[in-house]
């Protein structure tokens, strides 16, 4: 972690520059969103709040700061359910699964609904005004250790969950933390100066977690469902999430082939030492 390092100034543009990201999509969200609306609208929101965690106790506590947290996390839970419908429905899809054509049209209906809320709130984040970084405050010391013990913190979970889950693909509540912890690690990476290493192995290891994920979702869907022509599409999706799960696998353990340095290994001590799936 030592080569983490994020200035003010650094750390300012890129406010600015993720919080005008943030207000474009919004405001510019049609009525009916597609999931790349939504997705990237939810990108935005959370890369704004891993900056705004970065900085001082009291920037974050300001009337302002709190009015603008609030935003953010409305628009994140307001979100939540279409883009688990569209995650849903792209899965189904993905993998040809053999289903009756009620059960997708049951979940169009369900995202139409969705995806009046998701415009409704949207206008939230617009209405609220977006708090400035007052240079005197955001000291790039302060900042690069705030950094470096949060990913230092983020690292040592990440590193604990691939423990579990490396050689037991049943551990689908671990499998789904990894990916969330993953995917904030990456994003406290991005904030540093100059281009982290481990971006891109993260990021091979995010998708793959990703589609673990969406596959664990769908079948978990099926399960629950009252149709009863679904068990021919919960064995298609049982074995594309099998076939995924190796590739996670996979996609871990292929950065290891090559001398590092400190690289990943540093972020996941011993990583090397785990026995292959």
């Amino acid at each position: 972690m030592a080569a983490l390092r994020v200035r003010g100034d650094n750390l300012r543009r890129k406010y600015r520059d993720e919080t005008r990201t943030l207000l474009r999509i919004a405001t510019r969200l049609p009525g009916r969103p597609t999931s790349d609306d939504i997705h990237d609208l939810r990108v935005a929101a959370r890369r704004t709040q891993v900056i705004r965690r970065l900085l001082p106790r009291p920037v974050r506590e300001s009337q302002a700061s709190k009015g603008f947290n609030l935003a953010l996390k409305s628009i994140l839970r307001g979100t939540s359910q279409l883009r688990d419908l569209d995650t849903l429905m792209d899965t189904l899809r993905a993998h040809n699964a053999n289903l009756p054509s009620e059960l997708l049209v049951n979940l169009e209906n369900q995202r139409s609904d969705a995806a009046a809320r998701a415009k409704a709130v949207s206008s939230v984040v617009i209405d609220t005004p977006v708090p400035d970084l007052e240079p005197p405050r955001i000291r790039g010391k302060k900042l690069t250790r705030r950094l470096r013990k949060r990913a230092k913190r983020r690292s040592k979970t990440v590193s604990r969950l691939l423990a579990e889950v490396l050689n037991d693909e049943a551990r689908v509540e671990e499998l789904h933390t990894l990916r969330k912890e993953v995917k904030k690690l990456r994003y406290l990476l991005e904030l540093s100066d100059g281009s982290s290493s481990d971006l891109p192995a993260l990021t091979r290891v995010q998708d793959s977690l990703g589609a673990i994920h969406d596959l664990d979702v769908a079948v978990s869907y099926l399960e629950r469902s009252h149709f009863t022509s679904k068990e021919k599409a919960i064995r298609e999706l049982r074995t594309a999430r099998h076939s995924n799960y190796l590739r996670f696998v996979r996609s871990y353990r292929e950065p290891f082939s090559e001398p590092l340095g400190d690289g990943l290994k540093q972020l996941f001590p011993g990583a090397s030492g785990i026995s292959a799936y």
